[in-house]
């Protein structure tokens, strides 16, 4: 299947994007994000609907949808009145039923992608409140389990993917907001935080989210294997029947109104048009059908988002009011309710005062906070972003404070990331073994995973969390404009250097985080070699992709040089040890002069392009066996 085909159906998948693998783990509190895992789960869900629905007439149902879009939209008020009759227990039954029906109904029209059954499988284990789950539904829960293990992908590329999209998803960040502390004079146009919200809507298994993807082939190793063949999603797709029992039976035994549950037509019609690209046509639907899916909370997270993309910000205010009086507790973690609050903080915005603002604004990132794990680090960078808005909006100190607990909490949480990194790229290779048992496909993906890894090895330069560092960013901005005391700088250096350690391999990046004085290497200390077409440093002087210039006697430059090879020697361990070999093509035809000087300037950064390392050296002319001249380079000291 091509990415392009991958892209375009899950862009506008049921659950609108996940901040990671994890994240995407998070049951949708909305509807399911992901199309495979979720037919399972919405197998058991389909089942409790049915029952629901079966309590009908299939007259009846049918006659209710066709009502239902022949009717003007119902008044919130109205809904609320009809729903204040059910009970605690009831209410929870309709979600977790309704949630189920739709689930399955997300896995069935998406066949093709296995990230999806991964989401859902780590849905179901980490994110099913206990309390929610009766024995019917923990019965039918077991079984999706058990069938969604035969399809997931193998570890390597689970771990791979969720790498590769943190990483993209980090530079998304520092792309829209390259000031860490840019919304202090940003904050009017409101722009900074939009750009942050689409970050939060990055769908995993988008084609952007893989730009991070370092080659070609690695983007062809992390594409093959995510559809299911025609006998896996056959087996998928029995889990329907499951799914209308497990209905019938939860409405009979909960005695819940037939209404409020979904039969498997309405849940069909959802999906559909929510999927609609038309922004107009899908709202009309969506708006004409309220009262079918009045008591479904995702129809009104998708109300919402529907709403704000069209720029009707009061109305998406008010589908996320509907959604909050209507949910129940069946996730530990709502998460699809915290990926739509920063569109809803965005709204309030637009429409409010800067008084109601503030004050809602507080109330939602309460929320977010409230319904994301350590894991969710984007959308709770995006809250302490909004806490900068704050601030620069009413000056009140305990904003600039909550701003930087946040960033201070998902340092703490994303340095054992970088840590894993450093220890993996100092140790060699540990080559993946197919597990026993392990299937021919299974087999196959983890020799091309340990290619890979050989392949990237050979010019592997020091790895960067692209998340720690953002948030390092963040957190380093916060302290200096809250100046903060000099206890809390130790503490915030003994998180980032156990011991007094580095944290990044590469120094020029290292130092930038620490608040005591880290003197920078002296130019003159480091060994360089260069014979015109090759220039050689220290790998922990650099970072991944860094700007390399070499001037001529002020009359050429060169500057097509790339990493050709990393040279680890023996048994070394020591990053400082290993040297970095770039290649200019230009370079290897080039004809030096006796006396050119030349000036290699290297930026190990981009970013920071004020961190230049200079090099000089002299070309000289030079016989060999009294016949011919060649060209020898000596460094001389830099001026």
């Amino acid at each position: 299947m091509k990415i392009q085909k991958l892209y375009r159906k899950n862009r506008i998948r049921f659950t609108a994007a996940a901040l990671s693998i994890s994240m995407l783990a998070a049951l949708p509190g909305c509807s399911a994000g992901g199309n495979k895992n979720a037919e399972d789960v919405s197998s058991s869900a389909a089942e409790s609907m049915s029952e629901t629905a079966d309590e009908s007439t299939p007259e009846d149902t049918s006659n209710t949808t066709e009502d239902s879009s022949a009717q003007t939209t119902p008044a919130v008020e109205d809904i609320t009145e009809d729903t204040d009759t059910l009970d605690d227990t009831q209410r929870n039954s309709i979600n977790m039923l309704n949630y189920i029906t739709v689930l399955t109904q997300e896995i069935s029209d998406s066949k093709e992608s296995r990230l999806y059954l991964e989401s859902v499988y780590s849905a179901l284990i980490n994110n099913t409140y206990p309390n929610a789950i009766d024995s019917r539904t923990q019965a039918q829960i077991t079984s999706m389990l058990d069938t969604l293990e035969a399809y997931r992908m193998i570890a390597v590329k689970r771990d791979r993917i969720e790498y590769i999209y943190e990483q993209n998803q980090a530079q998304a960040i520092r792309s829209a907001i390259p000031n860490p502390i840019g919304l202090l004079s940003a904050v009017k146009s409101g722009n900074a935080l939009q750009a942050l919200a689409s970050v939060a809507y990055m769908a995993v298994d988008s084609v952007t989210s893989y730009e991070a993807a370092s080659t070609e082939t690695e983007l062809q190793y992390l594409q093959s294997g995510w559809e299911l063949d025609d006998s896996e999603a056959a087996e998928l797709h029995t889990s329907r029947e499951n799914a209308f029992n497990y209905m019938v039976n939860m409405v009979r035994e909960n005695n819940l109104p037939g209404d409020y549950s979904l039969n498997e037509e309405s849940v069909q019609a959802f999906v559909s048009w929510k999927n609609n690209t038309n922004l107009v046509r899908k709202i009309a639907w969506l708006e004409t059908n309220q009262s079918v899916y009045s008591q479904f909370g995702p129809y009104w997270l998708t109300m919402a988002r529907c709403y704000y993309d069209s720029g009707e910000y009061e109305k998406c205010l008010e589908s996320v009011d509907q959604y909050e009086s209507i949910a129940t507790r069946i996730f530990r973690k709502d998460t699809d309710y915290a990926e739509i609050l920063p569109i809803a903080i965005l709204s309030a915005k637009k429409v409010m005062s800067e008084a109601q603002y503030a004050e809602t604004a507080e109330k939602y990132l309460t929320a977010i906070m409230d319904n994301t794990k350590d894991s969710h680090w984007a959308l709770r960078y995006f809250a302490a972003q909004t806490y900068l808005d704050l601030y620069a909006l009413t000056s009140n100190p305990e904003d600039l404070y909550s701003a930087y607990q946040i960033a201070f909490d998902n340092v703490n949480v994303l340095v054992d990331k970088q840590k894993t990194l450093n220890a993996e790229y100092l140790a060699d290779i540990q080559e993946q073994k197919a597990a026993d048992g392990a299937t021919d496909r299974e087999k196959e993906e983890i020799d091309q995973y340990n290619k890979l890894r050989r392949e990237e090895r050979k010019t592997e330069m020091p790895p960067k969390s692209e998340a720690l560092y953002v948030n390092c960013e963040l957190l380093f901005a916060l302290a200096e404009e809250r100046n903060i005391s000099e206890a809390e700088q130790t503490k915030i250096e003994a998180v980032l250097h156990e011991n007094g350690e580095p944290l990044f391999l590469s120094e020029p990046l290292d130092r930038h985080f620490w608040f005591h004085e880290n003197q920078k290497n002296d130019t003159e200390e480091i060994v360089v070699e260069f014979d015109g077409e090759n220039l050689t440093l220290p790998a922990s002087c650099l970072m991944e992709k860094p700007s390399i210039t070499v001037s001529i006697s002020g009359k050429d430059s060169l500057s097509d040089w790339i990493i050709s090879e990393v040279k680890r020697p023996g048994d070394s361990t020591d990053c400082s040890e290993f040297m970095a070999v770039f290649t200019s093509e230009t370079g290897k035809n080039y004809e030096y002069e006796d006396g050119d000087i030349i000036t290699i300037q290297v930026i190990p950064d981009p970013d920071r392009p004020e961190e230049t390392m200079t090099f000089t050296y002299k070309a000289a002319a030079v016989k060999q066996f009294l016949l011919f001249d060649s060209i020898d380079f000596e460094r001389v000291e830099s001026k």
